[in-house]
């Protein structure tokens, strides 16, 4: 008999704001999009709707955006790497299509960088990355 797996769930937003897609930087682990793991109480509701304002807290603290939360559009499996906190923790992540509302851009001391990349500009990012991939999903659609 097999071992069940645990493994938590996370959300990330894919803000677009004037057809460019936001996309952060970790100073350590790359490439990142704001959103994080589903905490304990968050998803509570029989609707979206906890889910989808877990996500707008998450934006608003690591950016000081203001969001509206769109479709799912795609779900990945991504595993911490050996030094990173999280390590041995396995994530599936949930990628939403979001609309940037308002705000001014301020990053969280979780990321160290940022950039806007559009259908063209998003393929001179580093490639190798399931967060590239998810990216690349998101501008073929």
């Amino acid at each position: 008999m097999s071992k069940d797996a645990l493994f938590c769930v996370g959300q990330k937003a894919f803000i677009e704001k004037d057809g460019k897609v936001l996309v952060l930087n970790d100073h350590k682990w790359g490439m990142d999009f704001p959103g994080g793991k589903i905490q304990e109480g968050e998803a509570k509701e029989d609707d979206l709707s906890s889910l989808t304002n877990s996500l707008k807290r998450e934006v608003l603290e690591e950016t000081g955006l203001e969001i509206e939360v769109g479709d799912p559009f795609a779900v990945w499996y991504h595993e911490f790497p050996p030094d990173h906190r999280n390590s041995g923790l396995v994530v599936y992540l949930v990628g939403f299509k979001c609309k940037y509302i308002s705000g001014e851009l301020e990053l969280s001391d979780e990321h160290d960088k940022f950039i806007w990349v559009d259908k063209e500009t998003y393929k001179e990012l580093e490639e190798d990355d399931d967060y590239y991939r998810t990216l690349e999903k998101y501008f073929k659609i």
